[in-house]
């Protein structure tokens, strides 16, 4: 079975160098899991998914429309970058404007 990474690394405007930095990996193998030659293990798997912001069914290719677009996996990547107030500051904004 093939994983999604290629299309999600390109949604992310990510390169294969970049991405294997992310995962302390060579840029060797995220060609080779690209590629289908071989595939990560658990553990990558398991990182993959949180670099993408997506579960391992959307990773395996098993979802159906519900997805996240790049931009909202963009928004939630600069999200999870935030400070426990910035998140309390942010939440408090939407509810302001969410009404």
């Amino acid at each position: 079975m093939q994983l999604k990474i290629r299309e999600l690394r390109e949604e992310f405007q990510m390169t294969q160098k970049e991405l294997a930095e992310k995962l302390s990996s060579a840029q060797r193998n995220v060609s080779n899991w690209e590629n289908g030659v071989n595939e990560p293990d658990l553990d990558t798997v398991v990182r993959l998914c949180e670099i993408f912001h997506v579960g391992l069914d959307e990773l395996f290719g098993r979802t159906s429309g519900a997805e996240l677009s790049p931009a909202d996996r963009a928004l939630l990547t600069k999200i999870k970058k935030l400070s426990p107030s910035q998140s309390a500051a942010l939440a408090a904004f939407l509810d302001t404007i969410a009404h």
